[in-house]
């Protein structure tokens, strides 16, 4: 009865921590371009294209490539990641590496791969006191190259995200190949006489990829206020 009463108790303890964070679903989801990073540039190099009334049937929706590539102006003109650490991470393969740094060097070909399955590994972000506050969270899920090689490794179902080590809410994602918008709240305190903070995503389940047990992120970044 006493061992029966002790894992109830704890049951109850683990429900508990989770009713405490809140499930966020992603507000947006935006499908990869149609056409590659070249393709998008010689769009751009053409004076006659107009980027704000492309074809859509013909282009996809653009909006990635100009968040990651055209340099436009975003939470980044004054935000800034100090640091990005991993877990773990998949060996270097060739030329390919797997770093956690990856996961926010703004290119969607080049990503972050856990050492085995993933649960339970974690990418920790960290911002200067005097960083801009955060309010979403953008990712793009899987390795999202080319639609081959997303579904052949695994992506990430839901992340439990700490906000300076403490959990604070978890995001479910969506088994697609897109970006994800996580609205999170105001995060963060843009008064350079508080110290730094954290943000840690940590894997809590994936959708198996079909060839390999790795789990892989190509993008994790972020949108917030202050900046303008």
């Amino acid at each position: 009865m006493k061992k029966a009463t002790t894992i109830l108790l704890l049951l109850m303890a683990a429900m508990t921590v989770q009713g405490q964070q809140k499930v966020i679903k992603p507000k947006f989801v935006t499908p990869m371009p149609k056409i590659s990073v070249a393709e998008w540039e010689r769009l751009y190099e053409n004076a006659d294209f107009d980027e704000m009334n492309y074809d859509k049937k013909k282009y996809g929706d653009l909006s990635i490539y100009d968040d990651l590539y055209s340099g436009k102006c975003s939470w980044y003109c004054g935000g800034e990641v100090k640091k990005v650490t991993a877990s773990s991470c998949l060996a270097p393969q060739g030329k390919f590496t797997y770093a956690g740094k990856n996961a926010h060097d703004f290119s969607h070909e080049s990503v972050w791969a856990t050492k085995g399955k993933g649960v339970g590994q974690s990418l920790t972000y960290t911002f200067e006191g005097k960083c801009p506050r955060i309010t979403a969270v953008k990712i793009l899920n899987g390795h999202v190259k080319d639609e081959s090689i997303w579904r052949a490794n695994s992506r990430v179902k839901r992340l439990r995200m700490y906000y300076n080590g403490k959990p604070y809410a978890i995001l479910e994602l969506q088994d697609s190949r897109s970006m994800q918008y996580f609205p999170v709240g105001t995060l963060g305190y843009h008064d350079s006489k508080k110290p730094n903070w954290t943000l840690k995503f940590e894997i809590l389940d994936v959708y198996p990829g079909d060839k390999y047990g790795d789990t892989v992120i190509s993008e994790l970044y972020f949108d917030g206020i202050d900046v303008h």
